[in-house]
């Protein structure tokens, strides 16, 4: 199996790294708290490089590039700590209506860029698991669909031009775009991104696709939007390691440079072996997409890794590690939310068993 980036992977690659070291410095990337902010900030990127359409197919205008293509955005986007919806609309919401098939609209506005969806899928009992569903949604005499429930955390959701939902019915599970305006409950998340909670009362919606099929486009969706964040947070953690190389060479304690200490050394090399283990994840999950075993086992690893690396980074910076000064603890709080996006260490181990009993 060739490992190696082909010529239009690492041109991509290249394209976006670079792009982001020289518009998005950290002093930008610190002030960019507010939702519409953020946005304006995607704009901004995908009017430069119309990277949106990167991973989608050609039938929907996309470059068909598949999960490589959003693996080698995604670690870029990390190791800039850039606040994009590249996941939750380009991979998730563009991976969904692909599978599900006859929305082709809607994906061409979303590989264009002239689009910004988003899926509210997850509930309070969710953690993780797309097909756990309280939200409900019932057809009237008239013909026309109407929604009950909440969903939490929904990531852009009131910056999006279009959200779509999932709720059980009769027929089974389907996927509805929500129409009229919405209730939502608007915060940032502990990572600065924007998110909201969205109360379903009565709220009309148009039917994209009911039945199996959506359950499985559901899980492969998901299984995508992982995987590309898997790849985020091995850009996150190169960033962090790095920081925390340069860190310890400044410093000094008892007359001698913190990079001169064993003990220390052997813990960043601990990191660097964390990260390597994680990258190697990642990479198998973006060759493999489609194997829900190989995302599990990619998000138990990153979940790990996340949380080892980024708290030794703080731990190296000392109390320095979590000023607004130095980027180190804004990436902290990043590699936390990573942790349980998507499901946690815990319940993807639990799938990951399940499949491989199974």
């Amino acid at each position: 199996m060739n490992l190696e980036l082909d010529d239009d992977l690492r041109l991509l690659a290249d394209s976006v790294s670079g792009w982001l070291a020289q518009h998005l410095p950290f002093d930008r990337r610190r002030a960019l708290r507010g939702g519409m902010a953020q946005r304006a900030f995607w704009d901004e990127f995908q009017g430069a490089l119309a990277v949106a359409g990167a991973g989608l197919p050609e039938s929907l205008g996309g470059f068909g590039g598949g999960a490589p293509a959003h693996m080698v955005v995604m670690e870029a986007a990390g190791a800039a700590l850039a606040p994009l919806p590249y996941i939750d609309s380009a991979v998730l919401v563009g991976t969904l209506l692909t599978e599900l098939g006859g929305h082709d609209a809607l994906g061409q506005a979303i590989a264009k860029g002239e689009a910004l969806a988003v899926l509210a899928w997850e509930e309070a009992q969710s953690r993780g698991e797309p097909l756990s569903l309280r939200t409900t949604a019932e057809q009237g005499a008239s013909g026309g669909w109407t929604l009950t429930g909440t969903k939490r955390a929904v990531r852009w959701a009131a910056e999006a031009d279009t959200v779509l939902v999932t709720a059980q019915t009769t027929q089974g599970p389907a996927i509805f775009r929500l129409t009229g305006p919405l209730a939502l409950t608007t915060y940032r998340l502990i990572d600065d991104h924007p998110a909201a909670d969205l109360v379903l009362d009565g709220q009309p919606g148009e039917l994209l696709a009911v039945g199996d099929a959506v359950a499985a486009a559901l899980v492969l969706a998901v299984d995508a939007a992982t995987a590309a964040l898997c790849a985020e947070a091995v850009g996150l953690m190169r960033t962090l390691l790095a920081d925390t190389i340069d860190y310890t060479r400044q410093r000094k304690q008892f007359g001698q440079t913190l990079s001169s200490f064993q003990v220390l050394q052997h813990r960043m090399v601990d990191m660097r072996m964390q990260i390597e283990q994680a990258a190697a994840a990642a990479l198998l999950a973006a060759l493999k997409p489609r194997d829900p075993a190989v995302i599990s086992a990619a998000k138990t690893t990153i979940g790990d890794a996340v949380r080892f690396v980024g708290q030794q980074a703080v731990q190296l910076h000392g109390a320095m590690g979590m000023t607004e000064e130095l980027r180190v603890g804004h990436y902290f709080r990043r590699t936390t939310a990573i942790e349980n996006q998507f499901g946690d260490a815990d319940r993807h181990l639990a799938r990951y068993v399940a499949l491989k009993v199974a």
